[in-house]
């Protein structure tokens, strides 16, 4: 009854499920750089809220082409979400004379006998060439929008922009932007999350009709894990929050991690030698009532030690998985049971098992088997030293995906995609436009455009730097810096004639702070922080702080330091999880030596596993560097399972003991890992880069676990736990 209406509530909920992709989740949460940047938009805004829009043609100058663009862009104008459009075809050339300041266009787009000597002008200058493609084949217009806080306004614009390209017949046309990534990320989320549920339950339900070979007794587990799924998004969906690119990959995550509850009580029960079936479960579930429970608390401590990554998609997964794991194995003892009072099962039926000879010649050959694994060891873990932590915003983007090769063309011909972005505030009663001031500023932004280099820079000092232009006839050879101050007094007289809804993109109000802001292209976080720290050093050296200050700020910035900090809160998070679990095992085991024992099976693997990644050149990132504590969380469940029926089996002798372990538990092990392998080989189907290798790696990790508690853990039991039989019964 109570099983029954907690289903029918959680199953309601699911109704309220969605899903989301917002870059700023990735943000490291209560960080002091997060906090700034709250700070920072106050006065600046988003600065990822941005649509690049490339438009191609293999004669870029031509009239009917340009002409058709100016009319688009005027479209795109009067669009509802639209906040600001910016294009060369728009820009007006500025001349100061001693009549009066003259404006003409940049581009005459409708006079076709001009348009050549535009050209011309417009690739010698350090500006305008930014508005077009170094193939000279594409221009660019940037569109300024709403911050959207949910996915269907974005979408509506997005499909707005793309029924006007439509409509105006523009055939070669990119679109770079957030808005465009955000939407095909929730996209393949979406297909992932279907294709993870669908998969989960079609090839759970054929595993276990090829296990058990017995539909009633493959239904008890896959029922098992079928309504801890039910349970699990029904309690997302009750508490409101939405499916990510990481909490997609919990239903196989959960489905097949839950099953490893319900095989190990079905296996008790075909073990079994008591009479009646009651006798049976009852005697069943005495053996594993107890590991089941360490296990599903072990796993789930390994989850929960995600929390300790500052990344709340990361934290969202830790803790969902961990309350997965905890409600398979409250289902597990009440449906489970339940069900199993209802479908008789039949003693002993022919399962997957470790074959008899395996043990015999596992210690007949002890000692080889400890050279191999000490060789492969030797050969492998070398290769951790090779590991780094590095990310590429669309890397998991499959490689023929439009959106990714649309960023990829903006990187080669128009300098960059990613946004860049840095704050500096003046110091005492200095303000941006004074010189004092100013002069550091273009230190900066001069650094900035040659050095780093940022590409279509928008700040106080090249603002300056074309006003002087401005003022010395209008020839590209005049954009520079005034250095002496009265030319930079006159090209300081041009900022009033500016709107203030134009400047506040790079002044604020009060003109105590300003930002310099441009992009560059994907270079990947480890170069990034590598190029920020060479530019800081510049900066300590050659900026007077005692004029202004400075920091680097904005989105790319904090998702790259959530990287950044990733290998630290990662070790951090492993190493409490290895504690917490040693502590328990510690405390049920009763020995520091089999404690110790208990952990080296399940550290091994990860070691293992880290080592090939470093040997291939695999970078840590958010979605990879997760192997290692799920891996831990459920790799440690077989080996409680094995020692603790080896500890509890009450056989003397302890070649006996191994023999009725690998019998009983061993068969549980084969079946459970097979099933979760399997599970974790659908993300092997994911178009994400970062998922196909998380389940690439993470099937790797139980493959490896498993070889090593079949073969490892009984050496170590045989050679270092060599108590009595009652000494081993008192110790479990």
């Amino acid at each position: 009854m109570i099983f029954g209406a907690i289903t029918s509530f959680l199953g309601w909920n699911l109704q309220f499920l969605s899903f989301d992709f917002e870059f700023e989740n990735f943000f490291p949460k209560n960080d002091p750089d997060s906090q700034f940047y709250e700070i920072h938009k106050t006065d600046f805004g988003y600065d990822n809220d941005f649509l690049l829009i490339i438009l191609r043609n293999e004669k870029l100058f031509d009239s009917t082409f340009l002409t058709k663009v100016r009319r688009f862009e005027d479209s795109l104008s009067n669009m509802e979400y639209v906040l600001r459009v910016s294009s060369p075809l728009s820009q007006q050339h500025l001349i100061n004379t001693p009549t009066g300041l003259l404006s003409f266009p940049l581009i005459h787009y409708a006079d076709e006998e001009t348009l050549g000597k535009d050209s011309i002008r417009i690739f010698s200058n350090p500006i305008y060439r930014y508005s077009f493609g170094t193939d000279k084949k594409s221009l660019l217009i940037r569109i300024n929008h709403f911050h959207f806080r949910n996915q269907q306004s974005s979408k509506t614009l997005l499909n707005r922009i793309n029924d006007l390209i439509a409509q105006f017949e523009l055939k070669e046309v990119k679109l770079v932007g957030k808005l465009v990534a955000q939407n095909e990320f929730i996209g393949l989320i979406q297909k992932d999350f279907s294709n993870f549920l669908i998969g989960s339950i079609l090839l759970s339900l054929s595993l276990l009709l090829l296990i058990f070979k017995n539909l009633k007794t493959a239904l008890i587990p896959f029922l098992i894990s079928f309504f801890s799924l039910i349970w699990l998004f029904g309690l997302i969906g009750f508490l409101g929050f939405k499916i990510n690119l990481l909490s997609s990959l919990l239903p196989p995550i959960i489905f097949f991690s839950s099953m490893s509850d319900a095989v190990h009580l079905i296996n008790a029960i075909y073990k079994s030698r008591s009479g009646n079936f009651s006798e049976r479960l009852k005697e069943s579930v005495s053996i594993v009532w107890i590991p089941t429970f360490l296990t599903s608390f072990t796993t789930a401590i390994g989850f929960l030690s995600l929390l300790l990554i500052n990344t709340q998609p990361i934290q969202i997964l830790g803790f969902f998985a961990a309350c997965g794991v905890l409600i398979a194995f409250i289902v597990t003892f009440s449906f489970g049971l339940l069900a199993t009072s209802f479908i008789p099962i039949k003693r002993e039926r022919k399962v997957i098992q470790v074959p008899d000879f395996f043990l015999k010649t596992l210690l007949n050959r002890k000692l080889r088997v400890l050279a191999v694994a000490m060789l492969i060891i030797a050969v492998l873990i070398p290769g951790i030293s090779k590991l780094k932590v590095d990310a590429y915003l669309l890397d998991d983007l499959p490689k023929d995906s439009q959106t990714r090769q649309n960023f990829e063309y903006s990187d080669k011909y128009l300098e960059g995609s990613k946004p860049y972005e840095i704050r500096i505030d003046t110091k005492g009663d200095l303000r941006v436009w004074d010189k004092a001031a100013m002069d550091e500023i273009r230190k900066i932004e001069e650094y900035l455009v040659e050095e780093y280099p940022i590409a279509r820079v928008q700040a106080p000092s090249i603002l300056v730097k074309y006003l002087n232009q401005v003022n010395q006839g209008g020839l590209n050879t005049n954009f520079g810096y005034p250095e002496d101050a009265t030319n930079y007094r006159r090209a300081i007289s041009l900022v009033r004639r500016i709107k203030p809804e134009e400047l506040k993109y790079i002044v604020s109000g009060d003109q105590t702070a300003c930002r310099i802001a441009g992009f560059f292209p994907e270079y990947g976080s480890h170069e990034t922080t590598v190029r920020n720290e060479k530019m800081l050093a510049f900066l300590n050296e050659n900026i007077d702080h005692s004029k202004i200050e400075y920091r680097i700020t904005g989105t790319t910035y904090l998702i790259d330091k959530s990287h950044e900090l990733l290998s630290k809160n990662l070790l951090k998070g492993l190493f409490i999880a290895i504690l917490i679990i040693g502590t328990i095992l510690g405390l049920y085991f009763r020995s520091l030596k089999l404690l110790i024992i208990s952990l080296i099976p399940n550290i091994l693997p990860l070691l293992i596993v880290a080592g090939i990644l470093g040997w291939l050149g695999i970078s840590l990132k958010m979605t990879t560097a997760i192997i290692f504590t799920i891996a831990f969380g459920i790799a440690v469940d077989d080996t409680i399972h094995m020692m603790s029926y080896y500890l509890k089996n009450g056989l003397q002798n302890r070649k006996e003991a191994l023999t009725a372990t690998f019998f009983h538990a061993g068969s549980a092990m084969l079946i459970t890992s097979i099933i979760m392998i399997a599970g974790f080989s659908l993300f092997l189907l994911s178009e994400f880069g970062a998922t196909f290798y998380l389940g690439l790696f993470l099937s790797l990790s139980l493959l490896v676990a498993l070889l090593v508690d079949l073969t490892i853990l009984p050496i170590l039991l045989l050679t270092f736990n060599k108590k009595n039989d009652k000494d081993r019964r008192e110790t479990a």
